[in-house]
Formats: structure tokens, C-alpha cells, sequence
């Protein structure tokens, strides 16, 4: 998970110093008031704030949320001030994650593809 969307969390949460860039206070702030349209995002908010459940699982939600939306994302990046990374999520919510190991001079050319459905065509 990005530290960042930690941040934001802890900004969101309430429990951010007051050395904290102003950014992450506002993206804190910006979360809060999205969250609060949602039910299911909402409760988690609540629960983070009053300490019943850990502000890494307000990240967590945050993050899910912002691989959703790319738009949410762009706009907590503009508020923090920079590049949030986060876990993408396939269709099945499973986390993707792609490696790749090249020795030497590589395989040549390579392809990755991120969901890949083979046929049997016979």
C-alpha cells in the first residue's frame, strides 16, 4: 500500500500532527466528504475516527476506492502532491500483480497482457 494513502487516511481518521502538509489535510478532508455519500465507505470512516478499527483499513478502503475511480485517484494525487500508487483489482477483486525476471539479453520481444481468456476452439 502507497505510505500516502496512509497519510491520507490518518488525515481523514482525525489524527494527523499539525506538522502535516496542508495537501494530505485537504485529500483527508476530500475523502471525508465522499465517504460520507456511501454507506458502506462511511462506516469505515466512522469506525477509523472513533479508533474501533485501524486507520490501515481506512487506507485500505481508500485505495479500493481509488483503483474504482480513476477520477477520485486523480484528485486526491492533485490535493497530496503527488503520484499515488495502488493495488489494482481484478473483475473476481482479486489483487493483480504482474512481475517480470529478464537475465541476459531477454527473451526478445514480450508481451503482458492483463486478462488473458483461451478457448478451446476444437
Amino acid at each position: 500500500m502507497d505510505p500516502i494513502l496512509l497519510s491520507i487516511a490518518t488525515a481523514a481518521a482525525g489524527k494527523l500532527a499539525e506538522a502535516a502538509a496542508g495537501g494530505i489535510v485537504a485529500a483527508g478532508k476530500f475523502v471525508k466528504d465522499r465517504f460520507a455519500k456511501d454507506d458502506k465507505q462511511e462506516a469505515v470512516l466512522m469506525r477509523a475516527e472513533t479508533g474501533r478499527v485501524p486507520v490501515a483499513d481506512l487506507a485500505a478502503a481508500i485505495e479500493e476506492a481509488a483503483a474504482a475511480d480513476p477520477a477520485f485517484l486523480a484528485q486526491l494525487e492533485a490535493l497530496a502532491g503527488r503520484k499515488i500508487q495502488v493495488t489494482q483489482v481484478n473483475q473476481a477483486g482479486q489483487q493483480v500483480m504482474f512481475q517480470n525476471n529478464f537475465y541476459g539479453d531477454g527473451p526478445g520481444k514480450v508481451v503482458q497482457g492483463e486478462t488473458i481468456n483461451i478457448q478451446n476452439l476444437n
